[in-house]
């Protein structure tokens, strides 16, 4: 089940963890990808270079490769790169 977060732009929202890429995606609007699941309902994100990483690779980078974002910002990142969560 998601957490609760509040964002400056969207208020109270659920938690999702994205790949800080996806964060990047939208700080510049530069698309990265994004490959995303819905897993025991906490939505989840990562870029096209994080998917195209082996699991041993990905998880190399330690815990700050993913952080926490809300559904809004996660909802905006997803259409920056193309894609439609509804």
């Amino acid at each position: 089940m998601a957490g609760k977060l509040t964002c400056a732009t969207h208020g109270a929202q659920d938690e999702t963890f994205v790949c800080v890429h996806i964060i990047k995606t939208l700080k510049d609007g530069e698309p990265r990808g994004f490959w995303w699941g819905n897993h025991d309902g906490v939505f989840e994100a990562i870029c096209s270079a994080c998917n195209d990483l082996s699991e041993e690779d990905f998880l190399a980078q330690g815990p700050d490769i993913i952080a926490p974002l809300c559904f809004g910002c996660f909802c905006d990142a997803a259409a920056m790169n193309g894609v439609d969560i509804a």
